[in-house]
């Protein structure tokens, strides 16, 4: 008879996100100039910005690949919630029972309308940020979706009433 393996709690949870964490990435001026161009506009060539923070084209290619290859910058297209139409936004806190927070975090992160997932400590296993057309919309996908996934106990919806910041680019520099 196999022995059965002991069950992952939110402290064993916890210990293996702190140790998945890299080591933050040491930023030299001038790839803080690099990024803080990207952010103007992260679909400029090289040439045009060599040529906007003054160095050549060689160096700003060299910088790029390495800040890619540490996950120090990731460039990407970002939607803007409220010109594609999401006019709801709930911040939701998700007790889990009988499966682990991340793999319930998992199964949410595949819904469309889930942007952001984070498992926490404190009052609720998951943090989810949850944006619809309507309130509607809303409403059926916390009752109809997210509230029927395996493993979630209780949902704690927080309305957004007005959206004060929204902010993509949240990592100071």
């Amino acid at each position: 008879m196999a022995a059965k393996k002991p069950k992952k709690t939110k402290d064993d949870e916890a210990a293996t996100a702190r140790q998945s964490v890299p080591p933050p990435a040491v930023l030299e001026p001038i790839d803080e100039k690099i990024i803080a161009a990207l952010r103007q506009s992260g679909r400029i060539a090289n040439r045009d910005l060599a040529r906007l923070i003054d160095v050549n084209e060689a160096t700003v290619r060299t910088r790029l690949r390495k800040l890619e290859a540490t996950n120090a910058v990731r460039v990407v297209a970002m939607r803007d919630i409220s010109a594609m139409g999401f006019n709801a936004m709930a911040a939701v806190g998700v007790q889990v029972k009988g499966r682990s927070a991340s793999e319930v975090g998992a199964d949410l992160a595949k819904l469309e309308n889930v942007i952001t997932v984070n498992v926490t400590i404190g009052m609720y296993d998951i943090e989810a940020q949850v944006v619809a057309t309507d309130i509607e919309e809303l409403d059926r996908l916390l009752t109809d979706v997210i509230a029927h996934i395996d493993g979630v106990e209780r949902l704690f919806p927080g309305l957004s009433m007005k959206i004060l910041k929204y902010n993509p680019e949240w990592a100071p520099l």
